[in-house]
């Protein structure tokens, strides 16, 4: 048990190689320090590396059965899985020429150790080369993490992805306490890649920060701007209704379009188009629901310089009481129905009045409330 326990603290390395001396003299270099398993073909060592995700260095030579050293090679460093593309690889050289090894070299190679090379230059080489991936691994993941939660974009200075999904599930929840709603607009630059094409990208950066210049112009301090990716952001807006998005989102449309981008003398015009979701009419209740929802609208029919939002059916006017009282008397209980928590909310300050006056002793708890 204990040495079990002991093998298993060791970094795990892979030997590929169809010589069973050459395996045999690795194990025996290296076995004292790691947990040595190992392949005797390049088909054989892929499926071993695809099954187990403890492998942290790989030896291989170049010229093996099924599937070659230079294959191996090229088909990990082009595998979709990060573990496999960041995994250091030596090759087990012998007489390959200063060109094969150059080949190797690019196609992802990390490392080189001959047949011959003595067992203290080996533990040299793989210890470092597992030693500088955890390094890399590392601050790859701190990168990563300080992306994710960074509120600041430095493209463009507007707020990142992560600030927006902070915001908008602040404004929510916010709205979910006091019946309130939520609005968000996705806003998307028209003909993006065109113009990235076009500029390249150091000047489509420049033109990313002014346009967000020019949205955050265009809103209250309550709202939120965010730059979500390429030619997208979004501006969470609270306590903001369907119509008054309206109007924002048009507001933000025509300062896309008006605004002023010199490229090498001449005026370039953008133009975006704006699409809208709403926690009430959409029924989104966190904030991918309703960013899925702007996303959708904004992708489900082709076009550009539009302003896309939820189509709204109107609904008949609230009856008044008597109105309603007329309707009961007539037994058309179905056109009434709709609108008894409208009449019933408007009539729930007279009713507290006569509660209170009368102790009636009346509770109200479960009255309908109204959007």
């Amino acid at each position: 048990m204990q040495a079990d326990h002991e093998l298993a603290n060791r970094p795990r390395i892979l030997i590929v190689d169809d010589s069973r001396i050459v395996r045999a003299t690795v194990r025996k270099h290296l076995g004292d320090q790691f947990d040595v398993i190992e392949e005797g073909d390049g088909e054989a060592g892929w499926r071993r590396l695809l099954a187990d995700d403890t492998v942290q260095l790989l030896l291989s030579d170049l010229t093996m059965p099924e599937l070659d050293g230079i294959g191996l090679l090229t088909r990990i460093r082009a595998a979709g899985d990060e573990r496999l593309r960041r995994l250091p690889i030596i090759i087990i050289s012998g007489e390959e020429d200063e060109a094969t090894r150059l080949h190797c070299v690019e196609r992802g190679a990390s490392d080189f150790v001959t047949k011959s090379t003595d067992r203290a230059e080996m533990l040299a080489r793989v210890t470092a080369n597992i030693e500088r991936a955890a390094s890399q691994k590392a601050l790859a993941e701190t990168r990563s993490e300080a992306a994710r939660s960074a509120t600041v974009d430095s493209t463009t200075g507007a707020g990142t992805s992560h600030l927006l999904m902070l915001q908008t599930e602040q404004a929510l929840a916010f709205a979910q306490r006091h019946n309130r709603e939520v609005t968000l607009l996705l806003v998307e630059i028209d003909h993006y890649q065109a113009l990235s094409d076009q500029l390249g990208a150091r000047v489509v950066e420049q033109m990313l920060a002014l346009l967000a210049k020019q949205l955050a112009a265009k809103l209250r301090r309550e709202d939120t701007l965010a730059h979500v990716e390429g030619p997208r952001f979004a501006v969470v807006s609270p306590a903001t209704t369907l119509g008054e998005a309206r109007i924002l989102a048009e507001r933000l449309r025509q300062a896309l379009a008006g605004a002023k981008i010199s490229f090498r003398g001449s005026q370039l015009q953008v133009t975006a188009s704006v699409a809208i979701a709403n926690s009430r009419e959409d029924d989104c209740g966190d904030a991918a629901t309703l960013i899925g929802a702007a996303n959708d609208r904004l992708y489900a029919t082709p076009g550009e310089n539009r302003v896309l939002a939820p189509e709204v059916v109107e609904a008949p006017p609230v009856p008044t009481l008597p109105e309603a009282l007329l309707l009961l008397h007539k037994g058309m209980h179905d056109e009434l129905r709709p609108h008894l928590p409208a009449l019933l909310a408007g009539l729930q300050p007279l009713l507290e009045y006569a509660d209170r006056e009368l102790q009636l002793g009346w509770s109200f708890d479960k009255l309908p409330r109204v959007r």
